[in-house]
């Protein structure tokens, strides 16, 4: 059982950074719109990263608990869940804050 919390615990940590990270990266990408237009991008970007990190957490300590069902030794079912819905955790954030920008630039161009 204690595997599995720490697997998620410290993916949840790691995405949460990743996506504060990314959220800056956001920022200077949205640089050219006004405050107005970019808070509806920013509001869908973060609760977009936020459910991407609970799920990746969860999915994480999911593998942590199946892949020690199978045999696996905690340590290294630890480091393959950890390691591999982090990696997916940081495509699903540059995906959302992609998401976020066509938001943005959608209320921009139509309101």
């Amino acid at each position: 059982m204690a595997p599995t919390i720490i697997a998620f615990l410290i993916t949840l940590i790691l995405n949460i950074a990743i996506g504060i990270a990314v959220f800056f990266f956001m920022l200077l990408a949205m640089n050219g719109f006004s405050e107005s237009d970019a808070n509806y991008g920013f509001v869908t970007y973060i609760v977009l990263a936020i459910l991407a990190s609970l799920l990746m957490a969860t999915l994480a300590a999911t593998a942590v608990h199946l892949l020690m069902k199978r045999g696996f030794r905690s340590p290294s079912a630890s480091l393959i869940g950890i390691g591999s819905f982090t990696v997916i955790g940081v495509v699903l954030k540059v995906i959302c804050s992609i998401i976020g920008v066509l938001v943005a630039d959608f209320v921009r161009t139509n309101y």
